[in-house]
């Protein structure tokens, strides 16, 4: 498992990667394929459409014999490259069978599976949580399966924007704040869901957004402009997309947004030098929706085809929705403003993805053949153990959970029992269909002695009076806090973060009986909450789970698994101090707390009326048990595998129950050409280890990871260094380690 982080963390902070697999056989049959179209089936193959041409209007019906004849017409013209959302096999196969007996090309068919289809997992920014990459892998690989039996042979995920600030709702699709996490995660889930021959009728074609630097939008609001320098770009924003190239991903979606004042979707720079470049991608783009002639609103195009022209000039191969290719690209050709060669590599770069999908031998989807491979209750095991890796334990107390045998419960909170709730931002089941599993489902499951009374909604009432009586009648109280699915996602960013309604209520009142409070907190952002912290005698960060999330947090609340979960975000302590991420750049004037001013020194990087740090660090979370890190070394070797840093330390189990350990290493340039971050993580080590037991752990990451970008370019310095090998981004002692120039970084 730390070979592949290893790997790509390498991948990540170096200049050179891998292209693709291709060959000249696959390149012969893109050249043969192209030069047998008309200028309007190339124009076609770049266009992605709605296809709600697909149903008679009367009927909803979706079986075959009803799709109406234009739409087929159109299809087996050549006049669609793609079509977005699902269809089912059936219609998918008509579908595909008008293409090939036409132009005869068949057509990529996309949705947003981003972390449901019909088995519903824990929201990416959950998952991201469990630091497991073959949880992700697998993840991915059941949901491609699903995804073809809902007659899809594409998904825009994952999602790889890094994302500091809270307030936006998008936060809960992606990884975090961390650019390692969040690239092995998207190199994971590339992985799976392509499999290691995408045309074996069992996987699909990934696509890694939204290029580039989305979660660093003003302010966090959804949409908006972002200005950063070239360098953070490449040091923090760009390098999930590099590790999800050199997983071979087939697709990229460039982000809605303007970088620097130029609209990623016309970016040349980003689309063109960088992407297909520097990094060597040979895929396909395709914009987001609506995003091309959404240039027009940006104040960049004179009209659509102004727009066409300089998204299509800049990189941008498939327009998604919008009409501005189809409608004048025959015209920008004309007038010289479009070159035929930069239409036809465009279509090269689609039919690619088409041949690598393996669609051109084996158009239609063999129902049978997936549904062989699909395994409904396998996939609920997954989704379960999926929850279960993801929940983080924030606090325990007086050893609050797990829940004693025996001990009556009361349950409190309307999210409690509505399983709609687990599902998140990007759920796209029919909850008619199968069954889901809210909390107390799966107490009950647990064989926990379990009332519940609703007692309060997470936005409106709360009784007080319900809530004593239920206190009154248990001896340990578990109490659902948070916000509901639907304010995170896309369009969902939020000014405030703090717990909506009078949540803060019911934990005191709680309190004022005298009973434990176990404090499960659900939610597709982290939020600010440190009345409830402090009132809690248990924090559970639930997350939005996923359909089997009922299951999987009561497995965590009742010991039969042990909180494995580790934050891949900071929880701030308030909303004002958002973006907040751990690794900040140092400044002139860090932050001096002491005992008398705990909000920081007058004249430090500070706000004068909050603690500095986070309510809870990137990286943070409890077990049953407790573990000391100690004897920590860091030093360099040079050998077979080049030079690389090797840090090792003695982890110790001090409690008293089996558990693991997530051993986590930091590191600070001390001395460079540009301020640093206070800490960078660059690799990280799960380890198991009984009651009492002690293990020495090796962490190995090449030299080559440990520069950055200035300028345009990757460097290395020598020099010294600061290494952490920690539980947080927050925690151990600090080992210095030299790197003499005389050791290669390559």
């Amino acid at each position: 498992m730390r070979k592949l982080a290893t790997l790509a963390t390498l991948a990540a902070f170096t200049a050179a990667f891998a292209a693709p697999a291709g060959g000249p056989a696959l390149e012969r049959r893109v050249e043969e394929t192209l030069s047998r179209l008309t200028f309007e089936q190339k124009v076609g193959q770049l266009w992605q459409g709605l296809g709600r041409k697909v149903v008679e209007p009367a009927s909803g019906d979706m079986s075959g014999e009803k799709l109406k004849e234009s739409f087929v017409m159109d299809v087996r013209a050549g006049r669609y490259g793609s079509l977005i959302g699902k269809r089912g096999v059936e219609n998918y196969n008509i579908i595909q069978r008008a293409a090939m007996e036409g132009v005869g090309i068949p057509l990529l068919i996309g949705n947003d599976m981003i972390h449901s289809v019909v088995t519903t997992y824990p929201i990416p920014l959950a998952l991201a949580c469990s630091w497991d990459e073959s949880l992700w892998e697998r993840v991915a690989e059941a949901m491609a399966l699903e995804t073809i039996l809902e007659g899809c042979n594409w998904t825009f995920a994952p999602m790889l924007d890094i994302a500091l600030d809270a307030r936006w709702g998008r936060i809960a699709e992606g990884g975090g704040c961390d650019p390692l996490v969040t690239g092995l995660m998207g190199a994971a889930m590339v992985r799976g869901f392509q499999g290691a021959d995408m045309s074996d009728g069992l996987h699909i074609a990934a696509c890694a957004k939204h290029y580039v630097c989305y979660g660093a939008s003003l302010g966090g609001r959804d949409y908006n402009a972002v200005e950063l320098s070239d360098d953070t770009l490449r040091n923090t924003y760009l390098p999930p997309f590099r590790m999800a190239v050199d997983a071979g991903v087939a697709t990229i979606m460039p982000a809605f947004h303007s970088y620097n004042g130029v609209p990623c979707s016309m970016d040349g720079y980003l689309l063109r030098d960088i992407l297909r470049g520097e990094m060597g991608f040979d895929g396909m783009t395709i914009s987001d929706w609506g995003a091309v002639s959404q240039l027009i609103q940006h104040g960049t195009v004179v009209d659509g085809a102004d727009a066409a022209a300089k998204a299509l000039n800049a990189g941008m191969d498939m327009e998604m929705v919008s009409e501005c290719y189809i409608k004048n690209l025959a015209s920008l050709v004309n007038e010289g403003r479009v070159s035929m060669k930069t239409v036809d590599d465009a279509v090269r770069n689609v039919l690619r993805v088409k041949f690598r999908l393996g669609l051109f031998d084996h158009p239609e989807i063999d129902a049978a053949k997936v549904g062989a491979a699909v395994d409904p209750a396998a996939n609920r095991a997954l989704a379960r153990e999926a929850a279960q890796k993801s929940i983080v334990l924030l606090k325990n107390e007086a050893d609050a959970l797990p829940l004693k045998s025996g001990a009556k419960v009361a349950l409190l909170g309307d999210v409690s029992t509505n399983d709609w709730q687990m599902l998140g931002c990007w759920s796209t089941c029919n909850l008619s269909n199968f069954e889901n599993a809210a909390l107390l489902d799966g107490l009950k499951a647990d064989g926990v002695d379990v009332a519940y009374t609703e007692a309060y909604t997470l936005t409106g009432r709360v009784d007080a009076a319900e809530i004593e009586k239920a206190a009154g009648q248990a001896d340990i109280v578990v109490a659902a806090f948070g916000s509901y699915w639907e304010t995170t996602g896309e369009g969902n960013s939020s000014s405030k973060i703090e717990l909506p309604g009078n949540q803060l209520e019911v934990a005191r009142a709680v309190k004022a009986c005298g009973k434990p409070l176990v404090a499960v907190v659900f939610g597709g952002r982290p939020m600010a909450f440190p009345e409830l912290a402090e009132l809690a005698d248990a924090v559970v960060m639930a997350w939005n789970p996923g359909g089997c999330g009922g299951w999987g947090i009561a497995d965590v609340l009742t010991g039969a698994v042990e909180p494995r979960g580790r934050l891949t975000v900071d929880i701030p302590r308030t909303t004002g101090v958002c973006p907040l991420f751990y690794s900040q750049t140092t400044t002139g004037r860090p932050v001096v707390v002491n005992k008398n001013n705990p909000f920081g020194q007058r004249f430090t990087s500070c706000y004068n009326d909050v603690e500095p740090s986070a309510l809870y660090p990137f990286g943070f979370g409890l077990t049953y048990t407790t573990f000391e890190i100690k004897n920590e070394k860091c030093g360099i070797v040079n050998d077979a595998g080049g030079a690389q840093l090797v840090a090792v330390a003695d982890v110790t189990n001090t409690g008293k129950r089996d558990g693991s350990e997530l051993v986590q290493l930091y590191v600070r340039d001390k001395v460079a050409k540009i301020a640093r971050p206070r800490r960078e993580l660059k690799s990280f080590a799960r380890v198991e280890l009984k009651s009492g037991e002690t293990k020495r752990v090796e962490l190995r990451v090449p030299v080559a990871s440990l520069g950055y970008w200035t300028k345009g370019s990757y460097i290395v310095e020598p020099g010294g260094f600061t290494a952490w090998i920690a539980s947080d981004s927050d925690s151990g002692r600090p080992v210095d380690f030299n790197l003499d120039p005389e050791i290669p970084a390559k």
